[in-house]
Formats: C-alpha cells, structure tokens, sequence
C-alpha cells in the first residue's frame, strides 16, 4: 500500500515540478514497499537508488534553472538544502553498500520520504507565489 498519494495539498503551483514530485512519491512508495514486504534481500535496489539520484538531479537542475532564469532571491538557501540532501544520500547509499540491512533500507526510506515531503511542503512553497507572478505555472 502506498504511504504517499499526491494530492494538491503537494502543489507547488508549477505544472512541471508538480509531474516531477508525483513521479517522486512514486518512486519513494517503490523503496518503502520493498522494506515492507521485507523483499529487498532479493531484489538488486542499485537501479532504485539510481532512478533516485537521477531523479533528484534532475528535479534540483529544473529547479535551480528557474531560480537563475527568475533571479530568485532564497536561490542560496535552496541550494544549500540540495547539497545536503545529495551528501546524506550519498553517505546513506555508503552504509547500504557495506551492510545492506534493513535498518539501513529504512534509514533511507525515512530520510527520502521525511526530507521530500517537508521540502515539498516547505522549502519549494517558498517560491510558488514567486514563480508565478513571474509567470510560470
């Protein structure tokens, strides 16, 4: 079962960004679901982690696209929330790599999901009204 369903509550009041945070709880459902049914023994989680990071680059570079584009003025403290999350990331998928337990598969899914959706929630709804009133949406 899902433990993340979009809803609008999530938007961002960007079309794009919108597409790319549902693909995001998708994704993070995919890794929770493997740690709930306890299958990840028995399924390489490698191209999980990859479309992950993937995702992230790809989410932060459209971001910070708009942030260059638009001048936006919080741009110093976004990036710095995206440096963090790249580091943990990196230092999570480190433990995974040597121990692959399911402590660590949940250390990773609790991070993912409590940063994203507080980011989500927090961080990016900073700049809705910004972006729009410089007309994307």
């Amino acid at each position: 079962m899902p433990i993340l369903n979009w809803t609008q509550e999530y938007s961002v009041g960007v079309k794009e960004l919108d597409e790319q945070h549902q693909k995001l709880m998708k994704m993070l459902n995919t890794l929770f679901i493997l740690y709930e049914q306890n299958k990840f023994n028995n399924v390489d989680v490698n191209p999980i982690f990859q479309e992950l990071n993937d995702y992230a680059n790809l989410h932060f570079s459209t971001e910070e696209h708009y942030f260059n584009l638009y001048n936006y003025p919080k741009k110093m403290e976004h990036l710095a929330m995206h440096e963090v999350h790249r580091r943990k990331i990196t230092e999570l998928k480190g433990e995974y790599d040597s121990n692959n337990s399911a402590k660590t598969l949940f250390a990773i899914s609790n991070f993912l999901n409590d940063w994203w959706i507080w980011h989500i929630n927090n961080a990016d709804k900073e700049y809705t009204s910004y972006f729009n009133a410089n007309g994307l949406k």
